[in-house]
């Protein structure tokens, strides 16, 4: 005889997460609701959750479907069109002129918003309250919904203004988008052909979920501005050594950990951006300089593992013209020379 509880439970929390689509959907349409409201309802926090999730897809895909969100989500896939259905009644979606469904300026605005809160109330979390790094997220996703933008523009003065949150995620400033994520997965760099013992890298972010992965990695020291070493990988599985003495035993990690530390090579000797000669190639390692400064940076795409190319200097030597993620950006030698970067050969 089958087990009932092989099938029972997740049919009811199908059922339960059907029902409050629904209700959402109601109660959006009820109200004509146009955007947040001081005091969040449990309806419209669930809401501004599938908005950032959606947000980050159309970031990384272009524009929206049930299915994409529902791999993302790791939700059914009517689900998922029943949330995409709950966006487009806040007004936070809409079909464009091609069909193609997309989040509209309001509520893309209002992601970033979001993620913008989450990320300060992270730093927050650590810098003043010393929580740690795998303990912060909850009680950033607690305070993110009730915030005020009052409060939050005295948050972020207050902290002076950071442009890394401490998983190492770029915060982005008032009303603007979220820079892309810093580096690539430690998995791609190193299961595939170009695998090998002794390369270097240098985390410059991780994520921030699931927890228990979070906090296996804090506990292994596996942070963002940790240098590692790869000893060996096999099976899946990477060896790294933190600590530049060929620990014994180095520490595996498995794809699924391997995934979610991203990472950039780590320069033998980083040199200023400034000081390249026209047509160099170079991998952005570390911006320098104050918070307000390397938001603006990273606004220009100047974010760790991205490559850039110098394109042309001024007849009196400054600015220079660089050329990164496919913009040409002129910048005064003063400002080049906080990027620190790592020559990659022509070839």
């Amino acid at each position: 005889m089958p087990d009932v509880t092989q099938w029972l439970w997740p049919a009811i929390s199908a059922v339960l997460t059907v029902l409050w689509l629904f209700t959402l959907l109601r109660n959006a349409r009820k109200r004509g609701h146009r955007g947040p409201v001081s005091a969040p309802t449990y309806e419209q926090v669930e809401a501004e959750d599938v908005l950032k999730a959606v947000y980050d897809l159309q970031q990384k895909e272009g524009q929206l479907s049930a299915s994409a969100l529902a791999q993302a989500a790791d939700l059914p896939e009517t689900m998922s069109r029943h949330a995409l259905e709950a966006l487009r009644a806040f007004d936070w979606a809409e079909v464009d002129k091609e069909g193609h469904l997309r989040l509209t300026d309001e509520g893309a605005a209002h992601a970033e918003e979001l993620i913008r809160a989450h990320r300060l109330w992270e730093r927050y979390l650590v810098d003043r309250e010393g929580m740690s790094l795998d303990a912060v997220h909850a009680e950033a996703h607690r305070r993110e919904h009730s915030t005020t933008a009052e409060e939050l523009e005295r948050l972020d003065a207050e902290l002076g203004h950071p442009a890394w949150d401490p998983h190492g995620h770029a915060i982005p400033g008032p009303k603007r988008r979220v820079p892309s994520s810093p580096g690539r997965p430690l998995s791609s760099a190193e299961f595939g052909a170009e695998a090998q013992a002794g390369r270097r890298f240098r985390i410059v972010s991780v994520d921030d979920h699931p927890a228990p992965l979070l906090a296996q990695l804090v506990a292994l020291g596996l942070e963002p501005g940790v240098d590692l070493t790869v000893v060996d990988c096999e099976n899946d599985v990477v060896y790294v050594d933190t600590d530049g003495e060929a620990q014994m035993p180095a520490i595996p990690l498995a794809r699924a950990a391997a995934d979610r530390v991203f990472v950039v090579a780590a320069p033998a000797l980083p040199v200023e951006l400034g000081r390249l000669p026209v047509g160099a190639r170079a991998q952005v390692v570390e911006i320098s300089g104050a918070g307000k400064h390397q938001r603006r940076m990273l606004d220009m795409g100047f974010v760790p593992g991205a490559e850039v190319t110098v394109m042309r200097r001024a007849s009196l030597g400054d600015p220079t013209e660089y050329r990164i993620k496919g913009t040409g950006v002129a910048m005064r030698r003063s400002d080049a020379n906080s990027v620190l970067v790592e020559e990659v050969e022509n070839g």
